[in-house]
């Protein structure tokens, strides 16, 4: 039977214990510094956020600590270990693939083009299931922390589309420290074992080490622990954020589990593994191109209706935030009718502390009844574009690294 409870023990322990290395510290400010810069770009925009950088910043390491805990089950469950993933290959490649483009930096690109280089020439010599668990365990965990990370990274922003349109639209972005556990098989003499280590059963590890122990010797697994990160960018233009991103956690983890299926696979039917290899990167691309083509080329869902004022996003801690969504469509207020922002403004100044809001949602009419903070007259609605908007940002090419980043500085220059 699998020790369930011993090994779910072990990896919490680890998680907890990483929390408090530097590296994850560190890693953690890098996060904080995206979401500041992202806070800056808002703020610019509508002159409010929604989110403070200190809420941001402890979800994004909750998450990334139940990433880390789920992420170092998988990993255990399978049986990846660090002996021959082959990292010090993988690594090189992502940074060279970086340089051609930000997104690639993904073992989903570099950790697929190994193992398809050890299909097809023999070099570098990696285990090519253990390469693709360690993605497709990746990518599952990062499906999961998409589906539960909330609004709290779905920034509101003004988007210039390729016909000149002001739209609103949702950049989504998340990013998080995770603490994982990643095993390492180590041979030790037969008889040498000390006590405290946890019995696996016969069937365990489903990916074991291709290597033969030295002679005489037999192999122990070790949990070593290890600080990562991981991230995830989108943009929700023709849907709602929870929608687009919900979507994108699904479409991920079917991608993830077919992954983990043929990695598993490729153990037994070694034909598998130039399929498994050539899926990593193919079918990650053609996922991310799917769904941004589908997102872009459909009408946008954040602009001016034809009565009323649509919503766009609240700010959190205000009345709007207790009622409204993004997609809202405000008609009346405090019994006021509103028809654009400028009767939005004067009917919060003519309401009192305690009124009501009626709005509309999905094409059903809600009445709600709200109040003011005290001392305060601030709805906190965010408002779609009315399209004279200064400050916007704009769609740029889809190839662009750090070539391009430098050539953009020395340009400038």
């Amino acid at each position: 039977m699998f020790p369930w409870a011993d090994i779910t023990l072990l990896i919490i322990r680890g998680a907890l214990g990483l929390v408090f290395e530097p590296s994850f510290w560190l890693i953690l400010a890098l996060v904080g510094f995206q979401y500041w810069q992202m806070q800056k770009r808002q703020r610019r925009m509508f002159g409010v956020y929604n989110y403070t950088l200190t809420q941001q910043v402890l979800l994004a390491g909750f998450y990334g600590l139940v990433g880390g805990i789920t992420g170092s089950w998988l990993l255990t469950l399978v049986g990846v270990t660090l002996n021959q993933l082959g990292l010090h290959y993988i690594w090189p490649v992502a940074l060279a693939l970086m340089l051609v483009n930000m997104r690639f930096l993904c073992f989903a690109y570099a950790g697929g083009l190994v193992a398809l280089s050890n299909v097809l020439f023999g070099w570098p010599d990696v285990n090519v299931p253990q390469v693709l668990a360690l993605v497709a365990a990746l990518h599952i965990t990062e499906s999961l922390l998409i589906a539960m990370s909330g609004g709290y990274s779905a920034m509101p922003l003004i988007l210039k589309k390729a016909d000149g349109r002001l739209v609103g639209a949702f950049s989504l972005q998340n990013f998080w420290p995770l603490p994982l556990g990643i095993l390492a098989a180590v041979a030790v003499p037969e008889g040498g074992i000390a006590g405290g280590v946890i019995k696996m059963p016969e069937w365990w590890p489903l990916l074991p080490v291709l290597e033969s122990p030295p002679a005489g010797s037999s192999w122990i697994y070790v949990m070593v622990p290890v600080v990562a990160a991981l991230g995830y960018t989108d943009m929700a233009v023709a849907s709602l954020p929870h929608k687009r991103r919900r979507q994108s956690a699904l479409h991920l983890a079917v991608y993830s589990m077919i992954l983990l299926a043929l990695a598993l696979l490729s153990a037994k039917f070694s034909w598998l593994k130039g399929i498994a290899a050539a899926l990593s990167p193919v079918g990650h691309e053609f996922l991310i191109q799917l769904d941004n083509r589908r997102e872009m080329a459909g009408p946008p869902r954040f602009v001016p209706p034809p009565y009323g004022v649509m919503a766009l996003d609240t700010v959190i801690d205000t009345p709007a935030a207790k009622v409204l969504k993004p997609g809202d469509i405000i008609i009346n207020l405090a019994g006021l009718p509103v028809n654009n922002r400028y009767d939005l403004a004067a009917a919060i100044s003519y309401a009192p502390e305690n009124f009501s809001i009626t709005f509309e949602r999905g094409g059903r009419q809600h009445v709600k009844n709200i109040r003011f903070r005290s001392g305060e007259r601030r709805l906190g609605v965010i408002l779609v574009p009315d399209g004279d908007e200064q400050f916007y940002a704009e769609m740029t090419s889809e190839r662009y690294g750090l070539i391009d980043w430098l050539k953009d500085k020395l340009t400038r220059k």
